[in-house]
């Protein structure tokens, strides 16, 4: 089998490109996990917009991507809760994810919007009272 090298350097996924790694994004989101948690609140949101756009106009598969974009942010935002038992907080954030990672689930057979709808509101909550929290805490500024 032969291949063709020029061709393979040639291609490219122009939706993987937002995810290229920045070092020193990275090395400063490491160093700030709220900062990292708001980041990830806000792209399960704006997946969500974009996979309800997706079935607006009636582009199936690429609903389903941005869902399971969805299904995978909300599983790094588990991964990143301290459930103890100091942590009551941490088990509700768990509860609302498992709720709304269920809603996505359901909407990628619904022929309306009425479960990503609700996953993405329970999402914006609590991506605003995430946000609410850093201002209040002067981790981020009011205008950010």
């Amino acid at each position: 089998m032969t291949t063709n090298h020029n061709m393979a350097t040639e291609v490219k996924a122009p939706i993987l490109q937002e995810y290229n790694k920045n070092p020193n994004a990275e090395s400063h989101l490491a160093d700030n996990p709220s900062k990292t948690i708001l980041l990830l609140l806000q792209g399960v949101v704006d997946k969500g917009n974009l996979a309800k756009v997706c079935h607006q106009s009636n582009a199936l598969v690429e609903k389903g991507f941005h869902l399971g974009r969805m299904t995978t942010i909300l599983d790094a935002l588990r991964d990143r809760l301290s459930l103890t038992q100091n942590s009551p907080l941490a088990f509700d954030l768990d509860e609302l994810y498992r709720y709304a990672d269920k809603s996505i689930q359901e909407a990628v057979f619904e022929k309306d919007t009425f479960y990503l709808d609700s996953a993405i509101e329970i999402l914006t909550e609590v991506r605003d009272a995430w946000l609410e929290m850093m201002q209040q805490s002067g981790q981020v500024a009011m205008d950010d």
